[in-house]
């Protein structure tokens, strides 16, 4: 990619992680060429203020307060038809301004790390070529959008599970793009000593997402079925609540480290022996690239569900529904031997810490072969 050349990075805020993928992808494309031109824009900034907070802000709420709806509501659409298709009421509220986007210069290609930016514009005439990155491990109906060009998935058998329902697109199994600091991220040790962690004693860290969905239960249940030795640390991001009951438990640093919105999450996966955690599809992603055993609790109906079954299939992971599950695979994970290893093996074998490189590298490298033709 030269000076001349213009890459767009299109996500959508819906959630977290399609902004990160998209800014995982801005942040490798500017380390390969400084000079590059490379924008990462949201979507929904483009729609009127309602629609974000409805569109955006509204999955949020469904999600984390009514999963049961949020749950019909994926399984309704992820049918044949592709219902997310708007029509008139998408083009009028959405489409034009991003036409105007695309054509605000010669863009030589357009990365989407959310379905819809595919769905609007992928393969219309005038407009440059769309790639997809798909953000989780699973695949719903709204990702398959046979006019995108080239599709980047997390593992191989999505990749094949995509190939057979386009037959003509080229699929990539690349990983979900991350952050360059997870690849960049401390030893353990190295880790330990900066967080004030002691080295010597194992470390579960338990996480539920940028809503901290589930946090406290599985804080509770690592508390409850893990000897004193083990270390405790519960992030609990916005759920200021979870954060202030666990605090309120009283229990010492040493044995229960209760934090809130934490940036350099590096540190603390570099730090742990397992990660339990909502599966979410960037979350997994990094845990996975440090090669670290998961345990996967309080999904979000839907992808996060698929992502579950995903990873556990690949042997990376256990699985927990409830307090009774959580509490039996945390006794588990520190008493069966070998089973710590195993898991971090297989995290290992499908983790993909340069994933947002190599999708760059593909995008540069087709642009660069079609100039050339």
């Amino acid at each position: 990619m030269n000076s001349r050349s213009g890459l767009l990075i299109v996500s959508a805020s819906t959630g977290t992680g399609h902004l990160r993928a998209a800014d995982a992808l801005r942040e490798a494309a500017a380390a390969r060429d400084p000079l590059a031109a490379v924008e990462h824009v949201d979507l929904l900034e483009l729609a009127p203020r309602w629609v974000r907070s409805v569109y955006g802000a509204g999955y949020e709420m469904v999600a984390a307060r009514a999963p049961g709806l949020w749950k019909g509501i994926y399984r309704l659409t992820d049918g044949e038809r592709d219902h997310a298709r708007w029509a008139p009421l998408a083009r009028a509220l959405l489409f034009r301004e991003f036409r105007r986007l695309l054509e605000s210069r010669q863009w030589d290609a357009v990365v989407s790390t959310h379905f819809l930016p595919g769905q609007l514009a992928g393969g219309r005439r005038g407009l440059p070529p769309f790639a997809m990155v798909v953000t989780d491990f699973t695949l719903h109906r709204y990702w398959v959008q046979p006019r995108v060009r080239r599709y980047f998935v997390a593992t191989e058998t999505l990749a094949a599970e995509l190939r057979g329902r386009i037959p003509d697109v080229r699929v990539d199994a690349t990983g979900i793009p991350i952050a360059p600091a997870i690849a960049a991220a401390p030893t353990r040790a190295e880790a330990r000593a900066a967080l004030g962690l002691d080295a010597g004693r194992p470390v579960a860290l338990v996480m539920g997402g940028g809503l901290g969905i589930g946090v406290e239960e599985a804080a509770e249940a690592a508390l409850a079925s893990t000897s004193a030795e083990v270390q405790v640390v519960a992030i609990c991001a916005r759920n200021e609540d979870a954060r202030a009951r666990l605090s309120a438990l009283g229990i010492n640093d040493a044995r229960l480290r209760v934090r809130g919105f934490e940036r350099g999450m590096e540190r603390w996966l570099a730090a742990a022996d397992v990660v339990a955690t909502k599966p979410g599809g960037l979350t997994t992603s990094e845990a996975l690239a440090l090669g670290k055993p998961l345990l996967l609790t309080r999904p979000i109906p839907g992808a996060e569900e698929g992502n579950t079954r995903a990873v556990v299939a690949e042997g990376a992971a256990l699985a927990a529904r409830d307090d009774g599950e959580m509490r039996a695979a945390f006794a588990r994970l520190f008493a069966e031997p070998g089973l710590l290893e195993r898991l971090s093996a297989a995290a290992r074998r499908i983790g993909r810490p340069r994933a947002a490189e190599a999708v760059v590298d593909a995008v540069t490298r087709e642009h660069a072969g079609a100039a050339a033709a």
